[in-house]
């Protein structure tokens, strides 16, 4: 049962998109998740053996010739793009590249410019944690995720807002509809709870 529900796309969306539901804290998501990923990427280069690349795989792309070295931060994006290629095909394959760029470019980052990358890495990682955070006290008015779902907010996020922009742009508009009724359902029940809550808590100050 765990299992399935690690693979069931409107189960995993759904929760996420519970957590985000005003538009200035989804736009500050949309920016702000893909730092925090790529930073942390780079910053992962620092823990020793992490940068020790476990196979070089040369590559030929539109006569440009570079070797793809397979780092632990390169494999963990590999992980990620196959996770999310089970969960929606489509949107997964439009996504890898770009992750598996994320993580060739941490490589030749930390590689060429060890002391900036880190340093230029840190601050925005910080400062995009510290945006999400704001987007949630401020305007979302709901704690992020993260402390409900670990996977959600370590792994499944970088993906979700990813989907965000692709309904965006009109990509499987039957599936947006959807998410967005089970989201809505998902939130009314939150608000439903948190009401209540709030009521016994008056009865008890009472």
């Amino acid at each position: 049962m765990a299992r399935s529900r690690l693979f069931d796309l409107k189960e995993q969306f759904v929760f996420y998109a519970s957590y985000h539901t005003n538009l200035t804290n989804v736009l500050i998501h949309v920016a702000c998740v893909p730092t925090i990923l790529f930073t942390a990427l780079i910053l992962t280069h620092g823990i020793p053996g992490a940068s020790k690349s476990f196979a070089t795989v040369p590559l030929d792309i539109l006569g440009h010739h570079f070797h793809l070295d397979l780092t632990f931060p390169f494999l963990w994006v590999a992980g990620n793009a196959v996770y999310f290629i089970s969960l929606e095909p489509v949107a997964g394959l439009l996504y890898a590249p770009i992750l598996l760029t994320m993580g060739h470019l941490s490589n030749v980052l930390y590689s060429t410019h060890h002391d900036e990358a880190m340093k230029l890495a840190g601050y925005a990682f910080v400062g995009s944690w510290i945006a999400q955070f704001v987007g949630h006290g401020k305007f979302e008015g709901r704690a992020p995720a993260l402390l409900d779902s670990l996977l959600q907010s370590l792994v499944l996020a970088v993906f979700f807002v990813w989907l965000e922009v692709l309904f965006f742009l009109g990509y499987r508009p039957a599936l947006y509809k959807d998410l967005q009724r089970r989201t809505g359902v998902a939130v009314a029940e939150y608000r439903k709870q948190r009401a209540q809550q709030e009521r016994d808590q008056g009865k008890k100050k009472a």
